[in-house]
């Protein structure tokens, strides 16, 4: 089974990817990292995930983002080949110093991804502010207003991803303590814990 799961910065995304992945038969493509890890082998860098949470726009080319995105697509048809699951951790929406950007997926790709469930996590600006001042992780201090704009464009991205492909989405209430979060994640893909 295919997952794709976002979700704006600080809603708890790779914390739940992390708690799943410890599951058998449970792989987590990072999106983020894998990125990171793209961009670094390109441009004989060491940057990392704080490097490119701040730089953003500055060191991600349209180019990088194609080649993740043939990454993944490959990685999805070994996961389907050999069975069990494949939790993708993706946010397209990034915040930048000019505003925000939206990356997401070309139709074509993401259509070959064929994901079986669109999950996006999702909780109230104060959250997110107390979240993102207890633990940076390199992003930046949005405002309210900016915070929950966030979490409104990643929800609309993920719901055009379901218009795409014809399969629901499902937000799950991040404001919760973890464990309900991912109590409701396993539910809602039909995963059990060992």
């Amino acid at each position: 089974m295919i997952i794709y799961l976002t979700g704006a910065p600080a809603t708890g995304k790779s914390t739940l990817c992390s708690q799943l992945a410890k599951l058998p038969n449970v792989r987590h493509f990072a999106y983020s990292e894998r990125l990171r890890d793209h961009i670094n082998a390109r441009t004989d860098e060491t940057l990392d995930e704080t490097d490119i949470r701040r730089l953003s726009a500055q060191a991600v080319t349209p180019a990088d983002v194609e080649a993740v995105d043939q990454a993944l697509i490959l990685e999805t048809e070994l996961v389907r080949a050999a069975g069990g699951y494949l939790l993708i951790d993706s946010h397209p929406v990034t915040k930048e110093d000019y505003g925000f950007r939206v990356t997401p997926f070309r139709v074509e790709n993401l259509l070959a991804l064929r994901p079986d469930k669109l999950i996006g996590l999702y909780a109230s600006p104060t959250v997110l502010a107390r979240r993102i001042r207890d633990d940076a992780q390199g992003r930046p201090m949005p405002n309210e207003f900016e915070l929950a704009l966030h979490v409104q464009l990643q929800a609309s991205v993920l719901a055009q991803y379901a218009v795409l492909t014809g399969k629901y989405c499902q937000l799950v209430d991040a404001d919760r303590g973890r464990e309900d979060v991912l109590k409701d994640v396993m539910r809602l893909i039909k995963l059990s814990p060992v």
